[in-house]
Order: structure tokens, then C-alpha cells, then sequence
């Protein structure tokens, strides 16, 4: 007889396409199309070099004489400028796509630099326990203790006071992704270290242990990759209070200088002339950053329930 094939083993697409994790995303179409809008907001921001009708940074190239000019379907609009102009004459719709790309930078690298120092701290203090772990937990008590937006204006100020006079706009955006980080560390250290207590205890640690691994390598390499799924859920969540932060920051003048505009300074700089009529300077900004932090905390739910047992 002749041998019957044997099955092919499913490729690696096809195990993920196929996983529950990935049946979870498909089977809610508000969190496919969360997704999707999410991810479009970001890749326009990204390629907005290559996609903006303006560049809203080349001062040579904006006239004046097209300042405050209404969207195409008012009177008065003009094609060229389809959401309108500002009160310098910047298209409204290039210095979005500009604006989102300088806000999601910053969330990013902010939500980073948290997750960094978050599980750092919290697998130290999860792994080792005692004095450490008390010092920790109470720094992130105290911390908590606080509005995230108050400790990011303290660290801020704090920053800006260090910096030369002369460079204070050039390290803006520095100041403000180390505000913003420093200031959300918290919540990765207390899920990871709640991991990590529970962790610790495991054979596979035990085993490690006894040939010798030391704790660096045991925290980093055996621990870290089993406490990931509370990670991946705070990070994304997070992202979303990142540029409502950065926003915040910016609309009330602590933020990205007007030159080198995010959402929060548009906003911002579009309030002076809301009342005037020219109310599409700050709505439409402040539109986009709502539909892009609604998107990606519509994802984290999903991940944060898709990840977690307990629900569901």
C-alpha cells in the first residue's frame, strides 16, 4: 500500500491567524475597526512628509495673505486648503498630520521610558523583596497619592529650571517625554512585581537557581517573558494617557513650542479664536486627538480582556 501523506504542518501565519488571541480581535469588529483607524491615524502621521498638501514648518512658503481661511465647503474656503488655514496661514490639515506624528512620537517614547523603569523596578522588587521592595512600593505610593498631570507639571518645571534659559524650546520635547515617563512608572511596577511574586515561586525558577543563574539573569530572562501579557495591556492603555498628558502639557504652554507643533499646541493656539468664528483652527485638531486616544483605548480593552482569564 502506498504510505498515506502526512499532514503539513501549519505555517507560522497560519498559527497565529488561528489562535485564540487572534479569533478574539476578529470577532469584535469595534476593536478591528479601532485598530484599523488607529493604524492609519499613525501611519498618515509618519508618512506626513510624503502625504501633507503643506510642510506647516517651511515659514518661506506660507503667506500671510492666507490666514484664517474656512474649510473648502464654507465661504470663503479655497481647495488647496481643504480643513482651512490658522492665523499665520498654515494648511489645518498639514500641521494635523504634522501635530499627530510630534504627539504620538512623544507618547511612545514616554510609555518606554515608564515600561523601563516600571518593570525594572518592579521585578526587583517582586524577585527580591524585604527593605527594597518596601522603598519601592512606598516611592510608588507616594506617587500615586498624586495626579498624573501635577506630577508631570512638577517634573516639567523641575526641567525647565535646570535648562539653559536659551535652550528651553530646543529641549522640549526631551522635557516633556521625561516628564511624561517618569510620571507613569508606577503602574508597570506594581503589575510586574504582583507577577513577579507569584513567578519567584515556580519550579522553572528554582531550577535556574540551583545551577547557578544569577538573579539579573533570572529576572530578566526566565521571569520577564511569563509577566508580559500585563505589560503589553498597560503599555497600550498608557499610550493613550501619554498624549492626553503631552496634550494637556502643551495647551496650557508647558509644552512643544508653537514652531514645532503636536495637537495639544494647535489646540491650544486655535482657542484664541473660537469665539471669533474661526472655530475650525481648534476643533478639528482637537477631533483628531479624541478619535486617536478613543482608538487605541478601544484596543487596550479588548487586549486587556483578551489577555486576562478571569474575564470574559
Amino acid at each position: 500500500m502506498p504510505d498515506t501523506p502526512a499532514h503539513s504542518e501549519p505555517s507560522r501565519w497560519q498559527r497565529i491567524r488561528q489562535s485564540d488571541l487572534a479569533l478574539s480581535f476578529l470577532a469584535s469588529k469595534v476593536t478591528v475597526a479601532a485598530a484599523f483607524v488607529a493604524v492609519v491615524m499613525i501611519a498618515a502621521s509618519v508618512g506626513a512628509a510624503l502625504i501633507a498638501p503643506h510642510n506647516p514648518y517651511d515659514m518661506a512658503a506660507i503667506d500671510i495673505f492666507d490666514s484664517m481661511l474656512p474649510p473648502v465647503w464654507e465661504d470663503g474656503g479655497e481647495r488647496r486648503f481643504l480643513l482651512g488655514t490658522d492665523s499665520i496661514g498654515r494648511d489645518i490639515l498639514s500641521t494635523i498630520l504634522y501635530g499627530s506624528r510630534m504627539s504620538i512620537f512623544i507618547g511612545l517614547t514616554s510609555v518606554a521610558l515608564s515600561l523601563v523603569i516600571g518593570v525594572t523596578l518592579g521585578l526587583i522588587a517582586g524577585y527580591r523583596g524585604g527593605l527594597l521592595d518596601s522603598i519601592i512600593m512606598r516611592l510608588a505610593e507616594v506617587q500615586l497619592a498624586l495626579p498624573t498631570i501635577l506630577v508631570a507639571l512638577l517634573i516639567n518645571g523641575i526641567l525647565r529650571a535646570v535648562a539653559p534659559p536659551t535652550m528651553v524650546n530646543d529641549v522640549a520635547v526631551l522635557v516633556l517625554i521625561l516628564s511624561i515617563g517618569l510620571s507613569n512608572w508606577v503602574q508597570f511596577a506594581r503589575a510586574v512585581r504582583a507577577s513577579t511574586m507569584v513567578e519567584r515561586g515556580q519550579e522553572y525558577v528554582l531550577a535556574v537557581r540551583l545551577i547557578g543563574i544569577g538573579p539579573m539573569a533570572i529576572m530578566f530572562r526566565h521571569i520577564l517573558p511569563n509577566v508580559m501579557g500585563p505589560i503589553m495591556v498597560i503599555a497600550t492603555l498608557n499610550l493613550s494617557g501619554a498624549i492626553l498628558t503631552e496634550a494637556t502639557l502643551s495647551f496650557l504652554g508647558v509644552g512643544v513650542p508653537s514652531t514645532r507643533p503636536s495637537l495639544g499646541t494647535l489646540i491650544n493656539v486655535g482657542t484664541d479664536y473660537l469665539f471669533s468664528g474661526a472655530w475650525w483652527i481648534t476643533i478639528f485638531p482637537g477631533a483628531a486627538l479624541a478619535l486617536l486616544v478613543l482608538t487605541v483605548n478601544l484596543v487596550g480593552d479588548w487586549l486587556r480582556d483578551a489577555l486576562n482569564p478571569t474575564l470574559g
